[in-house]
């Protein structure tokens, strides 16, 4: 008798772990992707910025120089730093789908960028056809890595919304992306630049479609209390 309640206390300490493990409980990572927007805007206010002043007092200002750097630095400190401080909030929580979208994100974040700041810094100097085109790939370099997450935070999470959000915005950025269309950026205070109209898309899903993310996850969290991975089980039944 003794011997048939230990096994049947270990199988509930079993069905305990299985269930912590794959619990659907996302608020805690929500706040990660809603960071991931916050860090991406303060960037492109540190871009404008630049552009502001090289626009009013030239290339030589100072600065200029300062926010320019400031831009890519923000984002891969950030990153690191969003990276480390979820990953010890996610530990405690011991939650397999959590931890693996957290380690996915933070290799295409961190990964992603550091080949994006690696290949600008290899590019040859010049201005020809072959270096545009160059400069115009090295987009791709950060976007691709990105859907991939995002399809992927689809699959684990089994939120076929994101799946089916994402596939359309990947055909549509390259349509973008090979119609080379142009748009004014950084137009503040002169004439600012040009840049592409699918790079321009990337800043609008890198701030805004991250926090979009963590709010569907986190008001998901609060209205449905789907705490536990129980869909599938229903599914069976």
């Amino acid at each position: 008798m003794d011997k048939n309640v230990a096994l049947a206390l270990d199988d509930i300490s079993l069905i305990k772990t299985v269930i912590e493990r794959t619990q659907q409980d996302f608020s805690k990572i929500a706040a990660f992707f809603i960071w991931i927007g916050v860090i991406n805007g303060i960037a492109a206010i540190v871009e404008q910025l630049m552009y502001y002043f090289r626009n009013t007092s030239g290339y030589d200002f100072p600065l200029v120089q300062v926010f320019g750097f400031s831009y890519y630095w923000i984002k891969i400190l950030g990153y690191v730093l969003l990276f480390f401080v979820f990953s010890r909030k996610l530990k405690a929580m011991n939650n397999d789908i959590s931890n693996g979208m957290l380690k996915i994100w933070g290799i295409v974040l961190v990964g992603s960028y550091l080949f994006v700041f690696l290949y600008m810094h290899l590019m040859p100097n010049g201005n020809n056809e072959m270096i545009n085109t160059l400069w115009k790939c090295r987009e791709l370099i950060e976007i691709l890595p990105v859907i991939f997450a995002f399809f992927m935070t689809g699959i684990l999470t089994q939120r076929r919304i994101i799946s089916i959000i994402t596939a359309l915005y990947s055909f549509v950025y390259f349509v973008l992306f090979l119609s080379m269309k142009q748009m004014p950026f950084g137009t503040i205070g002169g004439a600012g630049t040009l840049i592409s109209i699918s790079s321009f898309s990337i800043r609008i899903v890198m701030i805004f479609g991250m926090v979009a993310l963590g709010l569907f996850f986190k008001i998901g969290a609060g209205n449905h209390g789907n705490k536990y991975n129980t869909r599938s089980l229903s599914n069976e039944a």
